[in-house]
């Protein structure tokens, strides 16, 4: 029974994961051999150099790449066996997602932003969509911004109304690939409390890619990239 319960709380599992990529005449080995464990509630930050490989990684548990070889087994679904539209059927079943540079949909507003995933996620109902996005907006401090459009907002306002379209549809995991970059310090500051403090708020698993030690230092387990392979650092951040 406990080993049921193991296999229940593991929401990701790389097992030899390497991905190479052809450029002109030579073949360039992004990752190799990666093996990797993520249970329900952990939070991992992975760090290392640019170029590391780091943000292959990410897109690649995620569904949003696919590996070269290897397993990639995602909210018990083994995404090297999925097409794209499987891969995106998984991924609107529960995960999401905070990039450096927003990724918010030009054409809508910050409701609308917010409002897609929870009506894609085909869970509620108009009223019930209503309520949520504005609740979710109300959690970054936006309710009162909610009919502009990304062009209209400052960076940060963007990320938040990011973060809170990952969070909205309720994720069972949370990818965030350099949440900070796009922003001056005191604002990505600002930034990290909030997604750490929704993160804690709904127990979602927490997988944050980073060039930012004392950004990782927040998450209880962290690994480094180099030259392609993955070295855990911590498990505890004693």
């Amino acid at each position: 029974m406990p080993v049921n319960n193991a296999q229940e709380s593991l929401l990701l599992k790389l097992n030899k994961v390497s991905k190479s990529v052809t450029t002109g005449a030579e073949q360039l080995t992004i990752l190799q051999g990666i093996d990797l464990e993520i249970k329900q509630g952990e939070s991992l930050a992975i760090v290392g150099a640019s170029g590391s490989g780091k943000s292959t990684m990410l897109g690649i548990m995620a569904g949003l790449d696919e590996s070269s070889s290897g397993e990639v087994h995602l909210l018990g679904s083994a995404l090297h066996t999925l097409n794209e539209d499987q891969r995106a059927a998984v991924r609107a079943g529960g995960v999401g997602f905070v990039f450096q540079s927003f990724q918010l949909l030009p054409g809508l507003t910050a409701y609308e932003n917010v409002s897609l995933p929870i009506e894609m996620s085909g869970r509620y109902s108009a009223t019930e969509i209503e309520r949520k996005t504005l609740d979710w907006l109300k959690k970054v401090g936006l309710d009162h911004r909610m009919r502009h459009y990304p062009k209209q907002l400052s960076g940060g306002e963007q990320q938040r109304v990011a973060i809170a379209r990952a969070f909205s549809s309720e994720p069972k995991i949370l990818f965030a690939d350099e949440p900070t970059g796009n922003l001056d310090r005191n604002t990505g500051q600002q930034i990290v409390e909030q997604l750490f403090s929704l993160n804690s708020e709904l127990g979602t698993t927490l997988v944050l890619v980073t060039h930012d030690e004392g950004l990782a230092r927040r998450c209880a387990r962290t690994v480094r990239m180099v030259g392609g392979q993955l070295q855990e650092l911590n498990a505890d951040n004693e």
